[in-house]
């Protein structure tokens, strides 16, 4: 598959406004962060468009330290500390929370690792074919950490379409290792979850219907608005 600046704005464009479309939809205080999925992806993949523009001339380099950081923050940092956060605060059953609770001390480990390596050398990104491959100088055991931190949580939770959106995350994570290389997976898979996550429209529109049935909690999520 081929990726390019307009692939990466054109999704870009479309999550924004999925995430605008999220936002208008009454919801629990709890479900707002796992609601900022598609937001951040959008922001992510317009961040790549940039990285993209800046490859093949356009964008001056004077950009491109500040916006190769931003995206590699919010890759190897920011997710694996904000999805086991995002699905424990959604969790109602006790047992799973406590597991999810394992995730995020995982997740919180596993980026302040990957911060601590961020911080030493700089992240170097070059366009590879259709692709772009970021290499970033950090130890290869955190690994197992960051797909723990990134995969599992979602599969845990009690709640059906959460599982579902966690098997779309592995299955988006094979995708990208079956269709990419080490150098240019983290761009395949961020783009691909980027996609994915906008199904999380489905979810909830699908929780303001049911709550929709049970005034008490219908009036406290009417005035929570993302």
């Amino acid at each position: 598959m081929c990726f390019s600046a307009e692939a990466s704005f054109a999704a870009s464009g479309v999550l924004a406004a999925g995430s605008v479309a999220i936002a208008r939809i009454p919801k629990q205080k709890a479900a707002i962060p796992l609601s900022l999925f598609p937001a951040v992806f959008s922001a992510h993949q317009l961040l790549e468009g940039l990285i993209w523009l800046n490859q093949d001339g356009t964008l001056p380099d004077a950009y491109r330290a500040g916006i190769v950081h931003a995206y590699a923050l919010i890759a190897y940092v920011f997710w694996p500390i904000f999805v086991p956060f995002a699905a424990c605060l959604v969790e109602t059953e006790v047992r799973r929370r406590a597991i999810l609770l394992v995730c995020q001390a995982i997740g919180l480990w596993c980026g302040a690792s990957l911060l601590l390596s961020l911080s030493r050398d700089p992240v170097v990104v070059s366009a590879d074919c259709c692709s772009l491959s970021y290499f970033v100088n950090a130890p290869s055991f955190l690994t197992a950490p960051y797909l723990v931190a990134t995969c599992l949580p979602f599969l845990l939770c009690s709640q059906r379409n959460l599982v579902l959106f966690g098997v779309g995350l592995v299955a988006t994570c094979a995708a990208a290792a079956l269709s990419a290389s080490v150098s240019t997976f983290p761009s395949v898979w961020c783009f691909f979850a980027a996609l994915f996550s906008g199904g999380l429209y489905l979810h909830f529109r699908g929780c303001a219907q049911m709550l929709a049935h049970q005034p008490g909690q219908r009036a406290r999520c009417e005035a929570v608005r993302t």
